[in-house]
């Protein structure tokens, strides 16, 4: 059996028949709080190596409660026209003050509230290796876990698109590399609590290039070698991407559709991740699970995105999402 703890997407519920009591809520570095939510329960979504801009860019520069973090504002990395944060850049006090930074968003939030960290990799840039990011990586999990020590941290993979390659690719990123940190993060003498986030069609993407998935085979290679690692993802990313013709172009969008879109109609190729996800998780262990829809496209709203996602796991069998208590 396969059991899914559903987490609510920022801004789109789950259809009426998912109980959800968690919601996912983003602590990037132009925030100075965190957004309130009804639900009992907060994931937290933090700062990512991505290029912000305009107003977000305008608000992390200028961030007086930022400066109070001075290995974060010293290693932000700024073009002129876009910023980003140099994530676990330096041996001295970046992760002490990344974790000081989040533990000021939350302040004033119950502990128990804090149920999932989600942290990204960094750049091969600022980071040399594996070893290297735990040994940065160890001074944050302490710090976080001497006041939120029920919360799961985790740690999500990511795909190199041709932006982010200009800088660097990123250290996570292929099944290989998320096994290999796994035996550093199960190595006793490093003594983590440190956990994977799968992010699905990332996986894919950086192995199939980010062209539309059209065999089988790429599916089962990618998640069958999981399989031996399973018992250190405690979180997992699925979400569908659409095609939009405007003037002659297309355009491509991520986080706005279904599967059905994600695999162009092509009932098969749905069929075998659905069974690839089945195959993965089928151990009765809890994972955490965002159906991480952020928009709608012109088919279909964010919504009807999330109720398709859903469904279609339901559909498949042997998939429960399950209420959190």
């Amino acid at each position: 059996m396969v059991k899914f703890i559903p987490v609510q997407c920022p801004d789109y519920e789950y259809p009426s028949y998912i109980d959800s009591k968690i919601q996912e809520r983003t602590a990037n570095f132009f925030r100075e709080n965190i957004e309130k939510t009804n639900l009992d329960y907060i994931s937290l979504h933090t700062d990512h190596p991505m290029f912000w801009k305009k107003k977000q860019r305008d608000k992390i520069l200028s961030s007086n409660f930022l400066k109070e973090f001075p290995s974060i504002f010293d290693n932000i990395y700024d073009s002129g026209y876009y910023c980003f944060s140099k994530l676990w850049c330096d041996d001295k006090g970046w992760s002490k003050d990344f974790a000081r930074f989040l533990l000021r968003l939350t302040d004033g939030i119950e502990s128990k509230r804090i149920k999932i960290i989600e942290i990204h990799p960094p750049f091969k840039k600022y980071c040399d290796s594996f070893e290297t990011f735990i040994e940065r990586y160890k001074p944050f999990e302490e710090e976080i876990l001497k006041k939120l020590p029920s919360t799961k941290i985790c740690i999500e993979n990511r795909y190199n698109n041709s932006k982010t390659k200009k800088i660097s690719d990123f250290m996570l990123s292929t099944t290989k590399d998320i096994i290999d940190l796994t035996e550093l993060i199960s190595n006793p003498k490093n003594n983590l609590n440190l956990t994977l986030v799968v992010d699905v069609p990332q996986l894919f993407s950086e192995h199939n290039n980010d062209k539309v998935i059209s065999e089988e085979r790429l599916i089962r290679e990618v998640l069958t070698d999981l399989k031996r690692i399973r018992n250190f993802i405690t979180y997992t990313h699925i979400w569908g991407r659409s095609k939009t013709v405007r003037r002659g172009r297309t355009f491509k969008g991520v986080h706005n559709a279904d599967l059905n879109t994600y695999f162009e109609n092509n009932e098969k190729i749905k069929n075998c991740f659905l069974e690839g996800i089945y195959d993965l998780f089928d151990d009765g262990i809890p994972r955490y699970f965002l159906p991480e829809i952020y928009n709608g496209n012109d088919e279909m709203s964010a919504e009807e995105s999330i109720k398709s996602i859903v469904d279609d796991l339901r559909n498949y069998g042997g998939i429960e999402f399950m209420t959190f208590e």
